[in-house]
């Protein structure tokens, strides 16, 4: 597990290569916009039925985001307190909400989670957007608490 975590973590210090100065990707066309996302997030852990966290998000994204807990099941790495989890993420913010979900591994141990956001609608100015948003850092399971950061790729519709 510790060589998936390092294997993800290469695959994001270089995944907006394709990336022009100006942000926009090298899919742009006509129809399409693809923008390059990149920021930090502080955590923290809210009440509900199952597991639920609220963060602030700061970068290209500015807001702030609701996960539920869907799911969540033992990985099954001996000698290692590592999960898989399923949730809904909905990323609130001034041009509008991203709706998706969340699929990643949590070290229960030491805290640190890797997991995509795929987002598969949105309202406002991200109607129709669709991104693939990779997230890594730390939720500690004790305090509630976390800091993290997220680097990936907004795809929104030109409007004419």
């Amino acid at each position: 597990m510790r060589y998936a975590l390092a294997f993800i973590a290469a695959g994001v210090m270089g995944w907006p290569s394709f990336v022009a100065a100006d942000g926009h990707c090298a899919g742009d066309d006509d129809r399409h916009k693809e923008t390059a996302v990149t920021g930090t997030l502080t955590t923290e852990v809210v009440p509900c039925t199952s597991l639920c966290t609220q963060s602030d998000w700061d970068g290209t994204l500015d807001g702030t985001s609701h996960f539920t807990l869907i799911s969540i099941e033992d990985a099954g790495i001996p000698d290692a307190n590592i999960s898989r989890f399923h949730g809904n993420l909905v990323l609130s913010t001034a041009r509008g909400d991203l709706i998706g979900e969340d699929h990643g591994i949590w070290n229960l141990d030491t805290g640190n989670y890797v997991d995509l956001y795929t987002v598969t609608s949105g309202t406002g100015a991200y109607t129709g957007a669709t991104a693939v948003i990779l997230l890594s850092g730390t939720l500690d399971p004790v305090t509630g608490q976390g800091l993290s950061q997220y680097h990936g790729v907004v795809t929104t519709s030109r409007r004419h």
